[in-house]
């Protein structure tokens, strides 16, 4: 639990994520916490992060900054939410993990969670309903899909696309370039389907079925979600704008961490 008064705040990862969420606290949040410390691979961001924040954070390596903070933030990647997770865990510290995929390539992990003298944070991130998710998770699934449609410009570059000869340049129509569970697409959409392990995660339930599309159509991102219980079926739909810094991420993603802080830094909480 943080009972500090000035909660320190160290983001691992300086991308759109996490140059979103330190500039929300740096301007919005100073009274209750102050990011402390920046580190990233690429020093060049981290530098440029720190340009822009009146606190003047830091830059350390990965391991400094989760030794100093209060409440650690990876906006970086599955392979770097693995290592932050195991030393948030080892000394006790808070941490938000956006790289959800780490629980699916991990299961280990989530266990150690479970048990661990510390919270790990899980923002609802691209998508909206994860309450529903959890609640009707109790009630018996029989079954969960998810559909992600995105411009292809949001999709290009993923390793899939190569290893299948899978060409989006000059799409005219809404192209199936995945079908698969979700550790597959974890795999194969590290960047693009974080969305899904959140659905694993919540729900309980193992068997998701993912489908990704790619629609030139579309200026935003969609998620199709239908799940259906022993108790009612839920059907959710979220249309989400891509960030501006990079198209692979949506703009709810850096607002649902924003507002996960917020519920963690306030005593006054709604729902989970």
């Amino acid at each position: 639990m943080l009972t500090k008064e000035k909660v320190k705040i160290g983001i691992i990862g300086c991308g759109s994520i996490g140059e979103g969420v330190a500039i929300f606290i740096d301007q919005e949040l100073a009274s209750q916490a102050k990011v402390t410390a920046l580190a990233d691979l690429d020093s060049a961001k981290a530098l440029n992060l720190q340009k822009k924040l009146k606190a003047k954070p830091q830059i350390l390596d990965n391991q400094s900054l989760i030794k100093t903070a209060d409440l650690v933030i990876e906006s970086a990647s599955a392979k770097a939410a693995e290592f932050i997770l195991e030393k948030a865990i080892q000394y006790k510290k808070e941490v938000i993990i956006l790289s959800v995929g780490v629980f699916i390539n991990r299961p280990d992990l989530l266990k150690q969670v479970k048990t661990a003298e510390t919270n790990v944070y899980v923002p609802s991130g691209a998508i909206a309903g994860v309450d529903g998710l959890g609640a009707l998770g109790l009630a018996g699934i029989k079954k969960v899909t998810i559909t992600t449609s995105k411009p292809p410009k949001g999709l290009i570059g993923a390793d899939y696309l190569k290893q299948h000869n899978i060409d989006l340049e000059n799409l005219d129509k809404p192209v199936e370039i995945f079908e698969g569970n979700v550790s597959q697409a974890v795999k194969y959409f590290p960047k693009n389907i974080n969305v899904s392990a959140t659905i694993l995660i919540a729900s309980g339930f193992q068997d998701v079925r993912v489908a990704i599309m790619a629609d030139p159509s579309l200026k935003r991102n969609v998620h199709a979600i239908r799940l259906e219980s022993e108790q009612g079926n839920l059907d959710l739909r979220i249309e989400n704008t891509p960030s501006k810094l990079n198209p692979k991420t949506s703009a709810l993603a850096i607002l649902s961490t924003q507002y996960l802080l917020k519920k963690i830094l306030s005593p006054f909480k709604i729902g989970s």
